[in-house]
């Protein structure tokens, strides 16, 4: 009795525990409705409909509802509900509404718990709309009743396999393209590159888990590390492969079938389409390997004699994508031979019964049409496809019907009838055949099974007619572990036994029809071990060839950013988590193995080193699928078909389908590089972005773009905009926010349409100037910005602004669709440029609703300039931000570059601690014209504290106060934006920190406003390992000091080409760095408020386009008097040039100069003032010459000969000067052979090529040695 009693209790506790971890939630949610308004959908297309404040349309454009909120961590859902629902009918759904077909009868709602990176969030979402009795009504409000529990376990260990079998031995790896048996002979064997001498056969062993597609789901079953195959080796008994020996072997190919509920009308094939092979691994072991073994007769009574089998086969050609998106391909094209007939092989077709007739096709058209099937001429059903109308473009559907057929085929006949309409499109995706045939052996090796058997608990015989025709029955229920099945009668049938109530699976053979597997194109597989890495925070992952590049970056992290990182061989992947298939999701379970086996660090990024392509088998010309990238099944709606790398970082167990509720774990970013060289070139930008050279005040600024209103209701994109900049200044003031509005400029007429150059001009000057951050919201496709083209490939391929690569986000149409390597992009062009352009870009895929783009660029701000701290990577800032969004628009958004890569924003703190040497904390001095002022001030850390050991360079912009501006309401939609600019710049200058302190000083100019305001004080500091910034906003500007001393002399200004050693009229580049030298004793004039006072640089007389020049003017160091114009001129024609400049002191005194200069044209190399200094010399001379190549890297040659022509020595180098101007090769007069050479006069070559287009110029010289 004490023995039940403690039962009971037991019993008790635990069921009480398990009743109080269960807790019933209610949430009432009301909707909050925005009556008819104009939703744009993309440049082309606008629909008006209704809207759930803050939320969006789905792909049919109707309303859609989602809400997420937090809950306790370590709870799962149980059961919800909805109830005390309150509707309200929808008044003119005709005009408020875009397609009310696609209304349900009810609510369909969705409702999940799901993790992102540990933290449990809710996911609620819903139709909001119902159609009833032709009514339609909207919700607008409810209550959520859910009960959740505690989570009973934790997620599922990945893998508990820690390491690979290809660790160990020697493997090999081959092909095969089908599912059945297949004959390795020693042949065979010897052509994969293994010594088959002396081997004992009873240790051949061969692994591998069948070639179909892994499950996208994670919690749907895969094999736990490659698998060992249970294999016939014939003539292994003597311990000796000889000639006449062979292996055995069941393998599943690259497609299979999924049975919905066990009966032959729940079977659909799954194409696989990732690749058209399986790959299997064969090796000799330390000991034997596993053997196919003889099944155990069953001996009881038969209860049913099986005589016939359930068959299924198809026919697919994957050929066409239709709009070089998504997963689906297509093939027999139906547009102009409009019939086709086919006939596939369905030997020993049993009479009795039904063949199953499937066809899927696709229709782009913009009638309804459909696809008439035949089968054995007859009349069996119609394909029909809804026309194309709104985002989807095409429309797809499957037909189905049954027939009874004789014979050994089926033919089919499909007639595509466009109901008229001659442009439509249809292609066939596939055919399905399944019936009855009758078990009868014809020499050649079948699968066959039963489903009948499944129903019924039993003993059911299987008769197969012409047993000479069969070998041997192998039961391959298992496929890894077959079993061979005796014949169980000695008649010319071959029979065997089997219990019912399972599902069974065979294979009939004949030792004439044996499969031949296929080399790889390699066959040799190294050793690897990726199951036993463990405790990686980064992963990049990428294929062979490209592995040196990508290690460049794993170095930099590993010794810099207190990262554990690897870069892992894509290759490798494949092989032990996908059995040797390029399956990407193979990347993913890697990935999730990493992340559910680490005990320390956890996986955090993943870096996707390659580009990708929409075509998986290399179907296209110049495909360039390197490392391959998520595509959406759906493949027409341009609303709804997304490609992503979000897939690799799902990482909980009902993930990875990727639901609207999926949230991502791990932080993506990809580098889409094709070639060593490109991915030599892109890691050096980061790099360099990282490097000690990047530091500057060009952090300090943010720019951004608006595009104009091409249609009425696109106000917005200026407006919010305009919303962002305020935010910013809000949360962030150490930014200096540049605003290019588009319609704040002239719009221009031009044979190619409406155009705003100076706002071309106006974004190349700020990437090249520097900035921390380019931000565009507008329109815009692949080739660039806004139909105006303001932003357009060829300036982004002319883009030189070395490293200062600002982080790109374009919530923009298609700019970066990399996934079509037929059409490169802008924003990949961005990536690739190697001379500018970014190191990052987060940019749009594909067709992004407005309202979408603009949600989610003001919530991405935020995290990305550390508004609260957040201290997030780029990719990590967009991870953040598309996990609040339910939408799979959200997968439109992607991270281009390196995934730990943070945005450059420097940290507090940078003051000023003196005015005119009196302390802040006092009254302040004011900032008059034509004053002399004098600043004091400090490098702190975040808590305010001084950094004494701080010693680098200080740099500030003085601001005037703010200008206001307006829009020009260029296309006349009565619509004008006021704001206002931060751009008159009183003072820029340069000072050194020595101890955490600096002081800088400067004259006032003349020209600033009189009116009494505050200004600006941008602060920045550096010390080449951090950076500091700051700001003030207490100093007044205005007035005019009375007592200012008299100056009546301008400044001095000296005129030169990419350096200063350029000589008038000297030759240069076709893109020359403009320079100009500047020195006055009050300093130079920058201020923008008086008309006619900038720096102004006029080239070749043209008064109309004058370059403004303020901006890049850069004082000395410590110096305000003195300082330096640098202006990147472009793409000048080849020829005689002049330039005037003008420029004022801050007195107003003007001071003009003009020099000439030959441009010489990129496509040659030109070599002038060729000599060597000193000459006669000694023992030490310098090769001087000038080029017209500067910044770019060079290999340049020089042959000393003697006057009869006897070459003496040889010098190779390779030189970058910033200028025209090389001298960097010296000699010492010694000969090759490091002998000195006698004194006399000798004749020297000079040979200078171009590395990267290999262009060649050479001059011949004298020169004398003295002694």
């Amino acid at each position: 009795m004490k023995h039940v009693k403690k039962i009971t209790i037991l019993i008790f506790f635990i069921i009480g525990n398990v009743l109080l971890a269960q807790q019933n939630q209610i949430k009432k949610i009301q909707l909050k409705w925005i009556k008819s308004t104009d939703f744009q959908v993309s440049k082309n297309y606008k629909v008006k409909t209704i809207l759930v404040e803050n939320n969006f349309l789905d792909e049919n454009l109707n309303p859609v509802y989602a809400q997420i909120w937090e809950v306790p961590n370590g709870v799962e859902l149980q059961n919800y509900t909805i109830k005390n629902v309150v509707f309200e009918p929808v008044t003119n759904p005709e005009q408020s509404i875009v397609n009310i077909e696609k209304i349900a009868s009810k609510i369909e709602i969705n409702f999940n718990i799901t993790n992102e990176n540990q933290n449990a969030k809710a996911i609620l979402e819903l139709t909001p709309l119902i159609k009833e009795d032709n009514i339609i009504k909207k919700v607008v409000s409810f209550e959520l009743n859910y009960e959740t529990s505690l989570l009973q376990k934790k997620l599922t260990k990945s893998s508990s396999v820690k390491n690979s079998v290809l660790a160990n031995g020697n493997w090999y790896q081959f092909l095969i393209d089908t599912t059945g048996v297949f004959k390795l002979d020693k042949s065979f064997l010897q052509s994969l590159g293994m010594d088959v001498k002396g081997i004992n056969p009873k240790n051949i062993q061969i692994y591998g888990n069948g070639g179909g597609m892994l499950p996208f789901k994670n919690s749907d079953f895969r094999y736990d590390g490659l698998q060992q195959n249970a294999i016939f080796v014939s003539g292994e008994a003597d311990n000796s492969f000889d000639n006449d020996d062979y292996i055995l072997f069941y393998g599943k190919g690259p497609n299979t079938w999924f049975n919905r509920n066990n009966t032959l009308a729940g079977l659909e094939h799954q194409f696989n389409i990732f690749s058209d092979d399986a790959t299997y691994f064969i090796t000799i072991g330390t000991s034997e390997g596993l053997r196919v073994a003889p099944k155990a007769p069953i001996e009881t009574a038969t209860n049913l004699q099986i005589t016939n089998f359930d068959d299924f086969t198809f026919f697919e050609k994957d050929e066409v994508n239709l709009f070089a998106v998504g997963q689906q391909w297509f093939g027999d094209n139906f547009s102009i031979e409009n019939k086709h007939t086919y006939s596939i092989p369905f030997n020993n077709i049993d009479t009795s019964e039904n063949v199953i007739v499937r066809v899927r096709g696709v229709a782009e058209s913009s009638v309804a049409s459909q696809m008439e099937v035949k089968a054995g001429n007859q009349n069996l059903f119609n394909v029909n496809f809804s026309a194309s109308s709104g985002l989807t473009h095409a429309s797809a559907n499957r037909g189905s019907g049954t027939i009874q057929l004789t014979g050994n085929s089926v033919p089919i006949e499909i007639t595509y009838n466009n109901n008229g309409n001659p442009s439509a499109n249809s292609y066939l995706d596939y055919i399905e055949v399944l019936g009855k045939k009758k078990l009868i052996a014809n020499g050649k090796q079948f699968s066959f099974r039963n489903f009948d058997v499944i129903k019924t608990v039993g003993t059911f015989e299987y008769v197969i007619e012409n047993a000479s025709n069969v070998d041997q029955v192998w039961d391959v229920t298992n496929p890894l572990n077959p079993l061979i099945i005796v014949n169980q009668v000695s008649t010319s049938s071959y029979n065997f036994k089997i219990n019912g109530g399972v599902n069974h699976e065979f294979i009939a053979l004949n030792n004439s029809d044996y499969y031949v597997p296929k080399k790889a194109e390699q066959s040799r597989v190294l050793n690897q071990n990726l199951h036993s890495l463990s405790n990686l925070d980064y992963i990049i992952v990428t294929p062979e060839y490209l592995m040196d590049k990508a290690q460049k970056l794993a170095d930099y992290h590993n010794q810099n950013s207190n990262l554990k990182v690897q870069v892992i061989q894509l290759e490798q992947i494949y092989n032990e988590f996908s059995s040797g298939s390029k399956d990407l999701t193979a990347i993913r379970d890697f990935a999730r193995h990493l992340y559910l086996n680490s005990n320390s660090n956890r996986l955090k990024y993943i870096c996707l080193f390659g580009d990708a392509s929409y075509d998986y088998k290399d179907r296209i010309g110049g495909n360039n699928n390197i490392v391959p990238v998520f595509e959406a099944y759906d493949s027409f709606n341009l609303a709804s078909s997304y490609v992503t790398d979000d897939y690799y970082g799902m990482m909980d167990e009902n993930e990875g389908a990727m639901s609207s509720f999926e949230r991502q774990d791990i932080i993506t970013g990809r580098i889409p590089v094709t070639n060593p060289i490109e991915a030599d070139e892109v890691v050096n930008k980061i790099l360099n972005y990282y490097s000690p050279k990047s530091f500057g005040s060009w952090r300090n600024q943010i720019t951004l773009v608006a595009d104009d209103i091409d249609v009425a209701g696109e106000e917005t994109i200026q407006v919010s905009m305009e919303k962002l900049a305020d935010t910013i200044a809000a949360n962030k003031p150490i930014f200096n926010v540049k605003k290019i509005y588009a319609d704040a400029y002239v719009q221009e007429s031009s044979s190619g349409g409406k155009k705003y150059p100076t706002v071309n001009v106006e974004i190349t000057n700020q990437v090249e100037k520097g900035t921390l951050l380019i931000d565009y919201f507008g329109h815009g496709g692949e080739g660039g910005w806004a139909l105006e083209g303001i932003l357009t490939v060829p300036e982004i391929q002319a883009y030189n602004n070395n490293v200062k690569f600002p982080l790109f986000v374009t919530v923009t149409c298609e700019f970066t669709r990399f996934d079509n390597p037929l059409r490169k992009t802008a924003g990949e062009y961005l990536i690739w440029n190697n001379k500018g352009g970014v190191a990052s870009l987060i940019s749009t895929t594909r067709e992004i609703y407005i309202s979408v783009g603009q949600s989610f660029n003001e919530r991405f701000i935020k995290p990305l300039l550390n508004f609260n701290n957040e201290n997030y990577t780029i990719a990590e800032s967009l991870m953040q931000v598309k996990n609040q969004f339910s939408t799979s628009q959200r997968f439109f958004v992607f991270a281009f570059g390196d995934p730990a890569m943070p945005l450059h924003v420097p940290k507090p703190n940078v003051r000023i601690a003196k005015m005119n040497d009196i302390d802040v904390s006092q009254s302040l001095d004011t900032i008059k014209a034509l004053s002399y002022i004098k600043f004091e001030g400090e490098v702190t850390n975040e808590s305010g504290s001084l950094l004494g050991d701080f010693n680098g360079e200080f740099e500030v912009t003085v601001y005037d106060k703010p200008i206001a501006k307006k829009t020009l309401d260029n296309d006349r939609h009565n619509f004008i934006m006021e704001f206002d600019v931060l751009e008159s710049k009183i003072f820029t200058g340069r000072s050194n920190v020595e101890n955490g302190k600096f002081t800088f000083d400067f004259v006032a100019p003349k020209d600033i406003k009189v009116a009494y305001g505050k200004g600006k004080l941008s602060l920045y500091a550096s010390n080449n390992v951090n950076d500091k910034a700051g700001y003030n906003f207490d100093i007044v500007v205005g007035g005019i000091n009375t007592d200012a001393p008299e100056d009546k002399t301008g400044p001095t200004v000296q005129l030169y080409m990419n350096d200063l050693n350029f000589v008038d009229g000297g030759n240069t580049n076709e893109s020359p760095i403009f320079i100009a030298v500047l020195e006055d004793e009050n300093g130079i004039n920058t201020s923008i408020t008086a008309v006619d006072h900038d720096i102004v640089a006029i080239l070749d007389g043209d008064q109309n386009n004058p370059i403004i020049l303020n901006d890049y003017y850069e004082t000395d160091l410590n110096n305000y008097k003195k300082g330096q114009v640098s202006y990147p001129l472009r793409n000048l024609s080849p020829g005689l040039h002049t330039i005037t400049l003008k420029v004022w002191d801050t007195y107003n005194n003007l001071s003009e100069s003009t020099f000439t200069f030959f441009v010489v044209d990129d496509s040659d190399l030109v070599l002038t003032n060729v000599l060597n200094y000193p000459n006669p010399f000694i023992s030490h001379t310098e090769f001087w010459f000038n080029h017209n190549k500067p910044n770019q890297l060079l290999n340049v040659q020089v042959q000393i000969f003697t006057v009869s022509g006897k070459l003496v020595k040889t010098i190779n180098e390779a030189i970058q000067s910033e200028g025209n101007l090389s001298r960097s090769i010296t000699w010492n007069g010694l000969d090759d052979f490091g002998s000195k050479i006698g004194k006399g006069v000798y004749v020297y070559k000079l040979k200078v090529f171009t590395a990267d287009s290999n262009i060649k110029a050479e001059k011949i010289e004298k020169l004398v040695i003295l002694q």
